[in-house]
């Protein structure tokens, strides 16, 4: 079995080139439809989140399989070949697998022990699997992968008073606006991020919240459990950009929702965040005097504050990822003697037969 790991990250490679890389459900089926019905890609899971999207394969010839799979993502992304060459981490065999056991658990996202990448790959290894992208090594390997993270969380304080990428955009918020609590919210999307924010704002007493999503029956449903969130129409949410301070993004879009143009001729001071991947708000709104703008690459220095804590509790994660490591190998050793056995058994059973 050769694993095979493409890895484009916030550590390696700029926002202009991770939303180009980004993955939606859409994404999803191009790039397995373009791989898996060639001969090069035996498996793939393909997770993407607010800040890292990694292509997972089994390949029996790992330099042609990463050669196409580059040429497939320059073709999806308009990015050269040359450029993704020079952002992408390859990785193989063991360190492949140690890289997903360290993503999955946490230690290599921007923010220490946050929860949300273990829901993402739960989601993308279950779009994978009913794509019919995966089989006994992926599913066994995703498996392992899901259920030690679930381990890590419980046996270690990884996640305890760990924030989400969404909490710490509040915390940023609160950094510029120490009165925010008072001031009116504009939420765009209804996904896991804008459910994380909406949780931390609650719980902080916030009562002036309001929520548009494409979809506006998602949108409806958040509105039911938080009573103080009023829900409007997504082709409204310009003409609402008036009568708030702060505005919240963190749904997918192939175009921006909001330019520099529909906040320009509002005078009153905005704060505008935007946690989606691609980037959902144009940037160049942070040239307005009275904007003040705060992405997902801006956020890694307020998680950089509990390096302290991170750097603590690393050791006890890095034990449970090693006894993770051991057993899947195990497993695969079994299973690869098992197949060569069936196999130097079968000319025994033709004979018979």
């Amino acid at each position: 079995m050769n694993i095979t790991v493409v890895s484009m990250n916030y550590t390696n490679a700029p926002i202009e080139i991770l939303e180009k890389c980004s993955c939606n459900k859409d994404d999803l089926t191009y790039y397995l439809s373009a791989t898996m019905g060639t001969i090069f890609f035996d498996e793939m899971v393909i997770v993407s989140t607010c800040n890292r999207t990694e292509w997972v394969f089994i390949s029996a010839d790992s330099t042609k399989s990463v050669d196409l799979l580059l040429t497939k993502i320059k073709e999806k992304t308009l990015v050269s070949k040359t450029i993704l060459e020079r952002h992408a981490t390859v990785l193989h065999g063991f360190d492949a697998m140690a890289h997903l056991f360290q993503v999955v658990c946490g230690l290599k996202s921007m923010v220490l022990g946050e929860n949300e990448i273990l829901t993402q790959v739960k989601d993308n290894y279950a779009m994978c699997m009913e794509f019919g992208a995966t089989s006994a090594y992926l599913n066994k390997l995703f498996q392992l992968l899901i259920a030690t993270a679930k381990e890590v969380r419980t046996v270690t304080n990884i996640s305890k008073g760990a924030h989400s990428i969404s909490s710490i955009a509040i915390e940023a918020i609160k950094d510029i606006q120490d009165d925010f609590l008072y001031r009116p919210i504009l939420l765009i999307g209804a996904g896991v991020m804008i459910q994380r924010a909406l949780v931390k704002l609650a719980a902080m007493g916030h009562q002036n919240l309001c929520i548009a999503n494409r979809t506006m029956s998602k949108a409806e449903k958040l509105g039911e459990i938080y009573p103080n969130t009023r829900v409007i129409p997504f082709a409204a949410i310009k003409r609402e950009l008036m009568n708030v301070d702060i505005i919240y993004a963190g749904i997918y879009s192939s175009s921006f929702i909001i330019n520099a143009n529909d906040l320009m001729h509002l005078t009153d001071p905005k704060i505008v965040v935007d946690v989606s991947l691609p980037r959902s708000i144009d940037p160049t709104i942070n040239q307005l005097d009275h904007v003040q703008f705060v992405s997902v690459d801006k956020l890694e220095a307020v998680a950089n504050q509990t390096i302290e804590r991170r750097e603590a509790v690393i050791p006890h994660v890095e034990s449970i990822i090693r006894v993770a490591l051991s057993d899947f190998n195990d497993w695969l050793n079994y299973r690869d003697e098992s197949i060569d056995w069936v196999n130097s058994r079968l000319p025994l059973i033709s004979n018979v037969t």
